[in-house]
């Protein structure tokens, strides 16, 4: 049983005072549960007052030593939020309050499974004061509600990111992740001890990487079909848009490449001759994007690593996109065109084959930096459109970045499940409790939590911020069983170099 530590002194609305008991400790945050008559409320704690009887006058005076006054009490007394009730066996949100002197207790493992927290996608432990209790995570189904990451640089925000998508790869076929990892530390876990997605038993069935230096993360001139250029150069124009429909149409699947050619050798004069288009301004506008796409990105060829991803996440393999290493606009146009054509395939299968598409994994993408893809103030993104219509076709959005206060308020509130972690700037506080169902109170918690600590809320399953500590991810694959491929043993390295040197060796006297 959980330990009496004070009683109520007064109520009002959904906010409650206790005094706390002698000896008793407690935390911003954490949870309480209080007995009254045959209900029980739930509440968080908010604020803390050390107080006692004497005036303001009285207690002047005795800290300059003027005058002693008989006997007198301290005390502490703690404000809470009311946020659940049960009642018969009933668990809702408070339908009233409790009442003067109900007895406060701390929370238990019973409580805990009261407040039914331990979803597939575990993401830690509950906070009690010091202590920690049971499993807190996230069901599948809450990954199309949209999810956030929200947290300042070292608060832990990497960690949380892998605790999650090694558990999608658990999940698997039945959930699946496509992962945008701008800073190369999710694939070794930089920082982390060491531990990345490489370390996961299942990495090498479960999971597909691609990054910029291998050559199957290419996108060809000739799958960039005209409509694509909108999600390559968000600020195009539909005159430029008209042009190159009609290049493309005229020239095919290898348009791009025969219109560079043209303008290089011809200039303006040359592509107007093969569209029919005179306009001069809008010629060089286009051609001018069109000459500077990356070459090693986007070679002259019909293959795009887009459709791989496609492929192996239908199939129910986690896909992680190293795009460490490149500018920020070649960064964007990769992550970008990806989502597109993945999120795309998701749509056309709910319009077209939707028995198939019910085979389909439910998809969760994972976009850091989520603030320059969904500022209101930059040209709006293919994940706007996710987080606002994509969530009847199952595909999730994840919003990982430090500066919240940089999202668009309609996209923010879509995203029903937000991790919340240590954040000192106040500009992205107050917009994270100001915008957060149950979070009114919150701010002062926000700012104090420690690395590796959140606040989780998740609806509609979880109405109410949960404090929690995130695992640590090297900590979970201590707990994670070895998978024996059985692959035959490697031979040693001398070994192999000398065999390559023998062949070597009878090539050439041929």
């Amino acid at each position: 049983m959980s330990k009496h530590i004070g009683s109520i002194s007064e109520v009002k609305g959904d906010k409650v005072s206790f005094f706390l008991n002698k000896k008793s400790t407690l935390s911003f945050g954490q949870i309480i549960r209080i007995n009254s008559d045959t209900n029980s409320f739930y509440a968080r704690v908010v604020n803390a007052q050390s107080k006692s009887t004497l005036d303001t006058g009285e207690q002047l005076r005795e800290a300059e030593g003027r005058e002693n006054f008989g006997p007198y009490s301290c005390y502490k007394n703690i404000e809470a939020i009311l946020f659940l009730e049960k009642r018969s066996n009933k668990i809702r949100s408070p339908t009233f309050n409790p009442n003067y002197m109900d007895r406060v207790y701390r929370m238990s493992v019973e409580d805990l499974k009261v407040l039914r927290l331990a979803g597939e996608l575990r993401m830690g432990n509950l906070r009690s004061g010091e202590h920690t209790l049971g499993n807190v995570g996230i069901n599948i189904d809450a990954m199309p509600r949209m999810m956030g990451i929200f947290g300042m640089t070292g608060s832990g925000k990497t960690n949380t990111e892998l605790m999650i998508n090694a558990q999608l790869i658990d999940q698997s076929p039945r959930a699946a992740g496509l992962i945008f990892d701008f800073a190369g530390q999710l694939l070794t876990g930089k920082e982390i001890g060491g531990k990345g997605l490489r370390n996961h038993p299942l990495f090498f069935s479960k999971v597909r990487f691609y990054n910029t230096k291998e050559e199957k993360m290419r996108i060809g001139l000739q799958t960039l079909l005209p409509w694509k250029l909108r999600t390559l150069f968000p600020d195009i124009g539909y005159p430029q848009s008209r042009l190159a429909k009609e290049l493309h149409r005229r020239l095919g699947k290898g348009w791009i490449e025969e219109a560079r050619e043209t303008y290089i050798v011809k200039g303006h004069k040359g592509v107007a001759d093969i569209a029919g288009y005179s306009n001069k301004a809008v010629i060089e506008a286009l051609m001018s994007k069109l000459l500077h796409l990356n070459p090693t990105l986007f070679p002259p060829s019909n293959y795009s690593f887009v459709e791989d991803v496609i492929v192996n996440i239908s199939q129910g393999i986690t896909c992680l996109v190293d795009i460490s290493g490149i500018s920020s606009e070649e960064q964007r146009r990769v992550v970008c065109l990806t989502a597109t054509g993945v999120a795309n395939h998701y749509k056309k299968m709910w319009e077209t084959k939707y028995e198939d598409w019910k085979q389909l994994p439910t998809l969760l993408i994972t976009l850091e930096e989520a603030h320059e893809f969904l500022d209101p103030n930059k040209p709006k993104t293919i994940f706007s459109n996710i987080a606002l219509t994509y969530r009847k076709y199952r595909v999730g959005l994840n919003a990982v970045t430090p500066r919240p206060s940089r999202i668009n308020p309609d996209v923010f509130a879509e995203l029903w499940t937000k991790v919340i972690m240590k954040t000192e700037l106040k500009a992205d506080r107050g917009y994270l409790t100001k915008n957060t169902p149950y979070l009114e109170y919150s701010d002062t918690e926000v700012k104090m939590l420690d690395i590796g600590e959140a606040l989780l809320i998740s609806e509609p399953k979880i109405r109410f911020a949960v404090p929690i500590k995130v695992t640590h991810y090297p900590k979970y694959l201590e707990s994670k069983r070895r998978i024996d491929y059985n692959l035959p043993a490697s031979k040693p390295l001398d070994e192999m170099d000398g065999n390559l040197k023998r062949i070597l060796e009878a090539g050439e006297k041929f």
